[in-house]
């Protein structure tokens, strides 16, 4: 089931992303040192570490951070569903707990469908330590258009 082009193709994004090659800082901030376990088609499992550069005031996990998290993997996840590359139409994020530094995080982001474009996608945040549910996302993306000539008018 696991194809190991897709594995290494996804580890190869999630490497330029974490390292800044590809994307913006804040991307590159909020995916340094995350590791790609699984990867096939519409499916991604990830390992990550919490770090310094990721803590608010009170020293857990910024939900910002969260956010960029989940949609960066979820972006990866419906780019080996469809091959396009996508944009975010809808981001609905729900909090459930929060993590510190240090904590071990896994990442699953699973492709539910596409339709005209669109891509349905399900990211789930969880403690690897208790399976604690930290965040949860529901994405819809659409298929990233190439760019032409703006209109003279």
């Amino acid at each position: 089931m696991e194809n190991s082009s897709e594995l290494k193709l996804t580890q190869k994004w999630i490497k330029f992303i974490a390292d800044g090659s590809v994307g913006h800082e804040i991307e590159a901030s909020s995916t340094k040192g995350i590791t790609v376990v699984k990867a096939h088609k519409g499916f991604i499992l990830c390992d990550f570490t919490i770090h310094n550069g990721l803590l608010d005031q009170n020293g857990n996990w910024y939900v910002g951070d969260i956010a960029t998290l989940v949609d960066t993997i979820g972006a990866l996840a419906a780019y080996s569903f469809t091959s396009f590359h996508h944009i975010t139409l809808d981001f609905t994020i729900s909090y459930y707990s929060t993590a510190k530094l240090q904590e071990e995080i896994g990442v699953e982001a699973k492709a539910k469908g596409k339709k005209d474009g669109l891509t349905s996608l399900i990211v789930e945040v969880r403690k690897k330590e208790n399976g604690e549910l930290v965040a949860l996302g529901k994405l819809w993306m659409v298929r990233r258009k190439e760019r032409h000539q703006e209109s003279k008018l």
